[in-house]
């Protein structure tokens, strides 16, 4: 089973890259390219992934069976939450709009990404 300690070593890792990137991309790239908030991002993605994650530990605890519907309530709460961000973002914050929801985006699929191998992998070894 995949140990919490190396998830949270991985997603550590993965946010150290990201914020390399990001910091490049801030250095490298025209003003208007880059959203202020850039370098956070990748932090807010942790947290939130890492949280979301010890819910799907407690939740695979609690009732195997019906992981998966929690597993799509949880995605369909956190992807209703951003669009809220995003959105209240963009009508606030016009001048920054396009960068941020691109830069959000990125980090959205990248996070997406790795919290799904990572609960592909727990679903196999509870399933066990």
């Amino acid at each position: 089973m995949q140990s919490q300690k190396s998830f949270v070593i991985q997603l550590i890792g993965l946010t150290f890259i990201i914020e390399i990137i990001a910091l490049a991309w801030m250095f490298a790239m025209p003003k208007e390219w880059v959203s202020p908030t850039l370098w956070a991002m990748p932090l807010f993605f942790m947290l939130i992934t890492y949280f979301i994650h010890k819910a799907f530990l407690g939740a695979l605890d609690k009732n195997p069976r019906q992981f998966a519907t929690r597993y799509m309530l949880v995605t369909t709460i956190k992807l209703l939450s951003f669009l809220v961000i995003l959105f209240t973002y963009a009508v606030l914050v016009r001048d920054d709009a396009v960068a941020f929801l691109l830069s959000f985006f990125i980090n959205y699929l990248i996070y997406s990404g790795f919290e799904a191998v990572s609960v592909i992998k727990l679903n196999k070894d509870y399933s066990k």
